[in-house]
């Protein structure tokens, strides 16, 4: 059989120690090969790039995510099948090397960082799934499975140009949590308004750090020309404002954000889970005292805005990773306070 001829339905040809060896090498790898190289073609094409005055698909677009992984799992199977016949778990699983392949060129290349690749990975590798167990059947009933594949890569171009014109959603979310903290109010008050000289260890328990968001360094309150602002400093060069919305004191304040410029230094995170960008955001966070006589209950309540084509996946990652981000700064909060480390440094005037 020619390894690249379409190949007949099934029950017209037996696989079974008919096929000569093939004259490549390595050929066992070429269809992860060639589905890995699709997909970073697709990215590279995939750029939001302006051609002739027309902004072009890019790659939180709804014909990349879904379109992207489904085309390269068929492409993998496509191609192995061509060799000889393959079974419904190779459908399944072999379109993950193929993906992972995709997804290690991004990083490799620097086009995505570790934030992205940890959040959509498991969706890639489902759809992977997907694309490869659709061209596995359609190369046991069809004659020519080869359609199947243009049909999937057409499809995508054209769902990606047909979502242009419409706008994200904007769906907002919160989040809140409680903790008890064996310490007076005043204690957990003055280590939220002054916390300084942070250590990784005190907050790298949550899994937002651990995929690659910079860590906190200080975060201190001022009085500044429009009022209390809390100047944030994060690893990486990371500084922007939160601007203090709501005070009383020793009970409850909430701060919205301020971001410029300069606040994210190129590289220090993944632009398309960039906090105040286009597909996420944190709206305003508040923390909120109430004294017992054991101590203080410590509440963190924050909102948050993520606007993507696939929110249904998004919104519950955005909730786990800002719950898990909320519990890990009240514990924080917790053992500075209970052990003393408050901030002896006062709120000060700037000009």
């Amino acid at each position: 059989m020619n390894p690249y001829q379409d190949i007949p339905p099934s029950h017209d040809v037996d696989f079974k120690e008919e096929e000569p060896e093939t004259i490549l090498t390595f050929s066992a790898w070429l269809p992860f090969v060639f589905g890995a190289l699709y997909g970073l073609a697709c990215r590279a094409v995939f750029s939001g790039w302006v051609f002739a005055g027309h902004q072009m698909p890019e790659a939180m677009s709804a014909g990349f995510i879904f379109g992207v992984p489904i085309a390269i799992g068929a492409i993998t199977v496509y191609l192995a099948e061509k060799k000889k016949r393959r079974s419904y778990l190779y459908y399944i699983f072999a379109p993950w090397l193929s993906v992972a392949g995709f997804i290690a060129g991004t990083a490799i290349a620097l086009i995505e960082g570790s934030i992205c690749i940890a959040i959509i990975a498991p969706l890639f590798l489902a759809l992977g799934s997907v694309g490869g167990l659709i061209m596995g059947i359609a190369c046991r009933v069809l004659r020519k499975p080869i359609h199947t594949v243009q049909s999937i890569c057409l499809l995508t171009a054209l769902i990606a140009l047909g979502e242009l014109p419409y706008p994200l959603p904007r769906d907002v979310e919160e989040v809140s949590k409680t903790i008890h903290i064996s310490a007076p109010a005043d204690a957990v008050w003055k280590n939220i308004q002054n916390a300084e000289d942070i250590r990784p260890e005190e907050v790298d328990s949550a899994w937002a750090y651990r995929i690659g968001v910079p860590k906190p360094i200080s975060g201190k309150t001022v009085n500044a020309a429009d009022g209390r602002v809390r100047k944030v400093v994060w690893e990486k060069g990371v500084e922007f404002d939160e601007i203090i919305t709501d005070w009383d004191e020793g009970k409850f304040v909430r701060w919205t954000y301020r971001f410029n410029a300069q606040s994210f230094p190129a590289g220090a995170m993944d632009e398309h889970v960039r906090i105040g960008g286009e597909y996420f955001d944190v709206q305003d966070t508040s923390y909120a005292l109430q004294s017992d006589k054991d101590g203080t209950a410590l509440t963190i309540t924050i909102h948050y805005r993520v606007s993507t084509r696939f929110n249904w996946y998004a919104n519950p990652i955005g909730d786990y990773l800002l719950s898990d981000f909320a519990s890990s700064i009240l514990a924080f909060y917790k053992n500075r306070s209970e052990n003393g480390v408050a901030s002896k440094a006062s709120i000060v005037a700037t000009h």
